[in-house]
């Protein structure tokens, strides 16, 4: 995916990368590009049951 900013006239150099780092992180590439820098396995399925208890634990523990 490519992206770039064009300068308005009155636009200065700092405004310019505030702009284009702005969009670049909106469009979530950073987050894609983190994710598949390593490669990772599945969890098991005992694993992620087990996150699922923990994590309506906690959510119950919120809500009360």
């Amino acid at each position: 995916m490519l992206i770039y900013a064009i300068r308005n006239k009155s636009e200065s150099n700092e405004k310019l990368v505030l702009r284009y780092k702005k969009m670049f992180f909106q469009t979530r590439i950073a987050n894609k590009l983190r994710k598949e820098r390593y490669a990772v396995k599945w969890l098991s399925e005992r694993k992620l049951r087990e996150k699922a208890i923990i994590r309506e634990w906690y959510r119950a523990l919120n809500n009360r």
